[in-house]
Formats: C-alpha cells, sequence, structure tokens
C-alpha cells in the first residue's frame, strides 16, 4: 500500500522519488555491468591500460569487490515495487479512513454500487456522524448510490434446495433456485432500513450545517452486481467482491435455506479491499481508476432513463426537510 502525502493530494514525494530510482536501477545495473565488461576487454587487449589498471589495484581487491557487487545485484531476486496509488487493505476499517480522509474536502462526493448499501452506511455513519457534531468546511455533499433491484427473479442471493440423492446427482448437494422469500427479508431488512438510517443521518447534517448544498439518490440496478465499488471524490475507487456462501436464515417464523452473497468475512488471497487512485503517477493505475469510474458513470446515466415497475425504495432522492413554523 503506498502513502500519500499529508494533504491527502496523491502520492507523497518520497513515493515517486522511489518509484523513479526503481525504474531507474535496471538500467544503472546494466551500464556497470558493460563498464565491468568494457574494462575487462580493455585490459586484456591494450597492454598499457591493462597495466595501469593493475597498478591502481583496479583489477585487484577493489576492482573484484565491484565485480562482485553488480553481478549480485543483477542475479538476485528483485524487490517488490509498489506501484504509487494501488492500495490493499486486508481490513475493512481501512476503507473507513479512507472515508474519514475523504469527508475533510470541501466538496465531498461518493458514488456506490452494491446490493443494500449495507457496508456503505457503516463505512458513512463516523464521517456523517461527525457533520452532524458540528460545523464543517464542507461547502457540498453527493451521493451516487446504485442497488440491486429486489422485486424480480434472481438467483443471487437466492434459494436453495436439497438435490436428491440418486442417479447423476449423488454429488449434487443443492439446486440453486429464486427466493421471494429472501428477496423480501432483504428488502425490509436491509434496503429499506438503510435507506431511512441514510436519510436520518443526512437530516442532522443538514440541521447542523444549513449553508451545505446535499444531494443524495438511489437508482436501482437489474444487473446482479459481483462486487462493491465505491468512488471517493472521483478520485480514488476501491472494490471487494462478493462471495457466496450457503445459509440458514429464519423469516416470519420459517426456515430457509438461501445462498447468500457475504461482503464483510471473505478474504480472497490477503486482501479485502483493492483500490486506485487517479492521481497516480502511474499510467497503468490511472486508466484502471477511470475505468471503474466510467463504468459506474455510464451504468448512473442509463438508469437515470431506466426504471424498474415497481421500485424497492419509491422516494428514490433525499429532500430537504421543511423546517416546522415556529408558532407551530
Amino acid at each position: 500500500m503506498s502513502s500519500r502525502s499529508p494533504g491527502g493530494n496523491g502520492p507523497s514525494r518520497l513515493d515517486r522519488i522511489r518509484y523513479t530510482l526503481s525504474e531507474w536501477k535496471p538500467r544503472l545495473v546494466k551500464s556497470l555491468l558493460a563498464l565491468v565488461a568494457a574494462l575487462g576487454v580493455a585490459a586484456e587487449l591494450i597492454e598499457p591500460l591493462g597495466n595501469a589498471l593493475k597498478g591502481q589495484q583496479l583489477l585487484g581487491g577493489s576492482f573484484a569487490a565491484l565485480i562482485a557487487l553488480v553481478l549480485f545485484d543483477a542475479i538476485s531476486e528483485p524487490e517488490s515495487k509498489e506501484v504509487p496509488g494501488v492500495y490493499v487493505f486486508a481490513d475493512r476499517n481501512k476503507l473507513h479512513d479512507e472515508f474519514r480522509e475523504a469527508f475533510e474536502a470541501r466538496r465531498v462526493r461518493v458514488d456506490f454500487s452494491g446490493f443494500t448499501m449495507e457496508t456503505l452506511l457503516e463505512a458513512l455513519a463516523v464521517p456523517l456522524g461527525k457533520m452532524a457534531d458540528r460545523e464543517v468546511r464542507t461547502v457540498e455533499l453527493k451521493l451516487c448510490l446504485i442497488i440491486a433491484h429486489l422485486n424480480l427473479p434472481m438467483g443471487l442471493p437466492g434459494g436453495l434446495v436439497p438435490a436428491p440423492r440418486n442417479g447423476d446427482s449423488e454429488t449434487t448437494r443443492f439446486y440453486f433456485r429464486d427466493s421471494p422469500e429472501n428477496r423480501e427479508r432483504m428488502r425490509e431488512e436491509f434496503t429499506e432500513r438503510n435507506w431511512s438510517r441514510l436519510k436520518a443521518l443526512l437530516n442532522q447534517v443538514q440541521d447542523r450545517n444549513p449553508h451545505m448544498t446535499i444531494s443524495c439518490e438511489v437508482r436501482e440496478s437489474p444487473q446482479i452486481p459481483e462486487r462493491k465499488m465505491y468512488i471517493l471524490n472521483q478520485e480514488r475507487v476501491f472494490t471487494t467482491p462478493y462471495g457466496i456462501e450457503p445459509h440458514n436464515i429464519d423469516w416470519r417464523g420459517s426456515a430457509y435455506e438461501i445462498l447468500d452473497t457475504p461482503g464483510f468475512a471473505p478474504l480472497y488471497g490477503r486482501a479485502r479491499y483493492i483500490g486506485w487512485d487517479l492521481r497516480s503517477t502511474s499510467r497503468s493505475t490511472k486508466q484502471i481508476a477511470e475505468h471503474h469510474m466510467e463504468c459506474h458513470r455510464n451504468l448512473w446515466k442509463k438508469l437515470a432513463e431506466i426504471k424498474p415497475e415497481r421500485p424497492v425504495i419509491s422516494d428514490p432522492r433525499w429532500t430537504r426537510p421543511r423546517r416546522q413554523d415556529a408558532s407551530s
């Protein structure tokens, strides 16, 4: 994980120096090897030069040490090179730190895509809570949120049906299918509840900071998201994949087998979240960040005109609460 400058304006100067040196290191090694080879050949072919070098002990201990050092560096395993602007987090608290830093800006924007806003709300809770506690320097807060539409059949998250233990199905434990019961549970316990909590937090922020311009909208997508994506201030993007895991749930007095999409627990390799910074000095890192941001931007634009017939959220835009009259 690369560090950033104290002001949060991209990779630090030390990062840039390290990256530049790592780029030049192979060239320097090759140049030194070429110099060593040239001196050795010249010493053999040109007798005065060879005598002079031997007289200065350059072909003795010092010269041999130089050759050994260069050769050792050339054949040794290269150190892992950290690319500026690439982030690898094993702990979601690191992601929360990124949110807190992003909310120090005067104009804050968060773009999100995922299932139900559950992990997004966790990341927003602390910075929005601070905004509700005191006046801040932020003049604009914008949230553009894409969530999964849960009123149509879907395989994931979905239901599980035990497979019969005979014939060709002996190795199959479950069949997956749509689960209207699980979609109803997700709507009520997660999507609708999270939206109500987020609107309440924004109300508190606006009450404490009436000068702040706040806009927040949720758009429902027919796509089943394979991963969650967070874009902070159109500068940094972070993603984490959803997993699949069989679970037993109780809903309204009945037990169900479901194929869930956990987003909290999975750790793939040593990473849980991966991110890229648009301000990186690495061209490929910038292109990856641009790619993810453009994907979200394109989907957001399309979903402005393509809406579900029966939306999960009936009021997808947060509106500023009306102040009650002093006389009332």
